[in-house]
């Protein structure tokens, strides 16, 4: 038998895979645990720079989540501002933001891209939200919607409470049957 001992294992741990090697005899073990997000649980924390379509947002105020209990609060996590997909998604939000979002509810777009590409975006579109920069996917990688070098297009609902109350995690955003699941879960966590 030989002395030295090479493996892979894959181990499921909250539906995420974690991988674990074995050299040199010695088995060594890497373990890499993903927060996420689950429906019934407090919403991971947030607090990253934001942009409109008039410009940054102050920097000593940057958008976190923990201010805006008491309201219900739409995450819309995306791949990149100017994309067709994006393009698409954000114009709907826009179009139906009185009948889907509602004066009381607070929508934010979350990506990787810059603060600038924000402010761009949203005055080029002319989008009515914040758009956060999570440069480096910290944010993304803690709600578990980071697909590669970037982040994946999925909604989450936070209800008044902070509490995740619905989540789309492969939100199609050229799918009707998206926005009406996601009204649907709006107004659901309006009444709770």
């Amino acid at each position: 038998m030989k002395r030295y001992l090479c493996a892979v294992i894959l181990l499921c741990w909250s539906g995420r895979a974690v991988a674990q090697s074995a050299d040199s005899g010695a088995l060594r073990i890497r373990l890499g645990l993903v927060e996420g997000v689950k429906v019934g649980r407090e919403a991971p924390q947030i607090r990253l720079p934001y942009a409109t379509r008039d410009g940054i947002g102050p920097a000593d105020q940057p958008f976190d989540l923990a201010k805006e209990l008491g309201r219900v609060v739409v995450l819309a996590f995306f791949p990149g501002d100017f994309t067709p997909g994006c393009v698409a998604e954000w114009q709907a939000f826009r179009d139906r933001a009185a009948t889907l979002f509602g004066a009381d509810v607070v929508v934010a777009g979350v990506s990787g891209d810059s603060l600038a590409s924000h402010v761009r975006f949203a005055a080029e579109y002319e989008l009515p939200f914040k758009f956060l920069s999570d440069s480096n996917l910290v944010v993304t990688r803690r709600y578990a919607f980071v697909d590669g070098s970037s982040g994946r297009r999925a909604v989450v609902v936070v209800g008044k409470d902070g509490r995740v109350r619905y989540i789309d995690a492969g939100f199609a955003a050229l799918d009707p049957l998206s926005y009406v699941h996601l009204g649907a879960a709006i107004e659901a966590a309006k009444e709770k």
